[in-house]
């Protein structure tokens, strides 16, 4: 069975984590939500973002009611 997922959301080096939104939602929540201000770099695919700020990211997602690919 094939969820629709939201967001991606992959660990990555030197104390960063990486994320993107995939879906709609995911983009407009992204951005009412002013979460750009917590990117400190990104590349083609991904927005760059502190490992201490995504916890508190991923919770706010979650409340949302969105998900993320596994």
């Amino acid at each position: 069975m094939m969820v629709n997922a939201d967001f991606v959301y992959t660990s990555a080096n030197n104390g960063t984590c990486m994320i993107r939104p995939v879906s709609a939602r995911a983009e407009t929540f992204w951005k009412e939500n002013n979460f750009i201000s917590k990117v400190i770099d990104n590349t083609e695919d991904y927005y760059i973002i502190k490992a201490v700020d995504g916890p508190n990211l991923c919770q706010k997602i979650r409340e949302s009611g969105m998900n993320f690919t596994s």
